[in-house]
């Protein structure tokens, strides 16, 4: 069991503040309301209901969380009927809750809490699981996940390069280290970066343009669907770059990583998502290390000159190391 959520090496953002990172859980078992009453009694928030479909809890410092069926036909069906009749929309609405709540998940998408303060989450997470929340060991069908959007310390290319280096020499190293699960790896939703992409990112410097990363990333990632997305972060920094090459009004552009790694296995009682933010961590420390991370991307260059190659990746144990001593603090 995790006992703390370790610190980035970069704590601060380019305003001086403290960096955030916002989390969203996938599960099943519970009904809106219950999930709504849970997070709201382990925050101490007011639960607002928006619709059938969604609703918020809110936080006196943090903000809203968000509880919602994650069923877009649900959610946009109960706005329809709200608009057009108002309070009827129960009746309209009865037969599809009472079926999303068997088969259709439930997501909460928590605010931006700043990285020193992330335990603040671990009594919503103790209050779904005595709930009954149900997570990915106990789903046949779906592929319940935990993502993690994590503020970056400044929008620009020294800051970014490093990241994308740690994170593209790292992506199989962690789902190892996430343990991911079977049909998660399955589905195209956390599917790695192609080795062709990777290629390019190691031949980046802090001097390479913004726009070179972006076009680049949209070239061989124009989807949502990757173990780290970062169409919502190229969409903060150049919105009509990404417009022009993805049509998807599911992304939405915020100064973070949107990562996707992790499992959500909030059935276990010893579960904590201390866990997969740890893990997380390393890439974090790795982009902090220019030494280790230059050595690890020279490691990843050779290594993928092989024509077939048997053994593990030799770097894979140093990360190891770095996620242990991140542990140990």
């Amino acid at each position: 069991m995790q006992k703390h959520y370790a610190k980035p090496a970069w704590m601060n953002n380019a305003k001086g503040d403290v960096r955030c990172a916002g989390f969203e859980l996938e599960f099943a078992g519970l009904d809106l309301q219950t999930a709504a009453n849970a997070v709201a009694k382990a925050i101490n928030g007011e639960v607002i209901k928006d619709t059938q479909a969604e609703c918020r809890v809110r936080h006196p410092q943090f903000g809203d969380f968000k509880i919602e069926l994650d069923w877009s036909f649900a959610k946009n069906m109960a706005r329809k009927r709200l608009e057009e009749q108002g309070a009827s929309e129960d009746a309209v609405l009865a037969l599809m809750t009472d079926l999303a709540r068997q088969i259709v998940p439930l997501e909460v998408v928590c605010p931006p809490v700043p990285v020193d303060q992330l335990q603040v989450l671990d009594g919503m997470v103790k209050a779904l699981q005595q709930a009954g929340a149900l997570g990915t060991s106990d789903s046949l069908i779906y592929a319940f996940g935990v993502h993690i959007n994590t503020e970056l310390p400044a929008l620009d290319s020294k800051t970014l390069v490093p990241y994308l280096q740690a994170y593209c020499v790292s992506q199989y190293w962690l789902m190892k280290a996430h343990d991911v699960d079977t049909l998660r790896r399955l589905t195209p939703y956390i599917d790695t970066y192609p080795k062709k992409y990777i290629q390019e990112v190691m031949t980046y410097t802090a001097d390479t343009p913004l726009q070179q990363i972006i076009d680049d990333y949209l070239e061989y990632n124009p989807t949502r669907n990757r173990g780290m997305d970062l169409l919502p972060l190229f969409k903060q920094i150049d919105e009509a770059r990404v417009l022009a090459a993805v049509k998807d009004e599911r992304v939405n552009a915020r100064p973070t990583f949107h990562y996707r790694l992790p499992n959500c296995e909030i059935e276990k009682p010893q579960w904590e998502l201390s866990r997969s933010w740890n893990i997380w961590c390393v890439v974090e420390h790795l982009a902090a290390e220019p030494v280790t991370l230059r050595s690890m991307c020279e490691q990843w260059i050779d290594y993928n000159e092989n024509l077939i190659n048997l053994k593990e990746e030799p770097w894979h144990q140093q990360l190891a190391t770095i996620h242990e001593n991140l542990l140990s603090v």
